[in-house]
């Protein structure tokens, strides 16, 4: 499967999803309306770690994307973990064909299970599925009055950090913003909570200088929220005014009970002008949180 470049930037974002491996292509055409042509009302769906390929999660993420799918959002963005094993093609081929009612634009984040720096070759791999902007691995898009920006928590050497190259790319594009909302993408989350999940300590937070940089930024910025995934669960935080989303409830096995967010869901989010808000809902149609 393959998510086109926008064909006219700031005019219309084009985005063409294909299996780009299988034998047998199935071609879907999308069109996402950028900064001048969507509406300053819309919508999109986050969720992540769903992990195609393992049949337990496939059957979760089925009916998680198509619970999602039956809100009309105006695109996805997947905050990782898109496959089990890195590198592996038959588990691409299966989540491309877990995603073909996929009918809007379907933006990635690179997991710790989709590219793997010890895996030979995973991350040509993942770059062969897709042909997104930038260098593929972080990127950004615009879309009504809000800028969408990708980020990539494992670069080789770079593991668990934003910085070097990346993180100056980032200050640029913040710095050059003119868009009302700012919402941030990155497989692994700055705040995870003590004793909710495994990975406290062991994401973003595991260098904390560079993570409270990288906050610092984000505060510089008035960005509007941080979505990530890595825990499979749920939690909401709110740091320095910004509320930091794990939504990593896509399909893989729980990190956590129910009452501490250990449900598979997805997460609506509603942009409308000034305003934006959220529900998280489980793969029950039950809404488990607004914000």
């Amino acid at each position: 499967m393959r998510i086109i470049k926008p064909l006219l930037p700031l005019l219309i974002f084009f985005a063409t999803i294909t299996n780009g491996i299988a034998a047998q292509d199935q071609l879907l055409q999308q069109k996402l309306a950028s900064h001048e042509k969507l509406s300053s009302k819309f919508s999109f769906v986050v969720f992540g770690d769903n992990r195609a390929g393992d049949p337990a999660c496939d059957a979760v993420y089925q009916k998680v994307l198509a619970a999602a799918l039956e809100r009309k959002p105006t695109f996805i963005v997947n905050t990782g973990d898109q496959i089990d094993k890195p590198g592996n093609i038959e588990h691409w081929k299966r989540f491309w064909e877990l995603s073909k009612s996929v009918a809007v634009p379907y933006f990635l984040t690179v997991g710790n299970h989709d590219i793997h720096g010890e895996v030979a070759g995973s991350e040509d791999i993942y770059k062969a599925q897709v042909d997104l902007p930038g260098n593929e691995l972080y990127y950004s898009f615009v879309g009504g009055n809000s800028l969408f920006i990708v980020l990539d928590s494992y670069i080789k050497g770079e593991d668990k950090r934003i910085t070097g190259e990346q993180f100056k790319w980032l200050e640029q594009i913040l710095a050059a913003s003119k868009q009302k909302h700012t919402f941030v993408f990155v497989h692994h989350p700055l705040y995870p909570e003590k004793g909710k999940g495994k990975h406290h300590g062991n994401s973003l937070d595991r260098y904390k200088e560079d993570r409270d940089r990288l906050q610092a930024l984000f505060v510089k910025h008035q960005v509007t929220a941080v979505f990530a995934g890595h825990e499979h669960l749920y939690l909401r935080k709110t740091v320095d005014g910004i509320p930091h989303i794990i939504a990593g409830g896509g399909g893989a096995p729980l990190y956590a009970k129910d009452e501490d967010g250990g449900f598979h869901h997805y997460v609506f989010v509603t942009v409308d002008g000034e305003k934006v808000s959220g529900e998280v809902v489980d793969v029950n149609g039950k809404v488990r949180d607004r914000f």
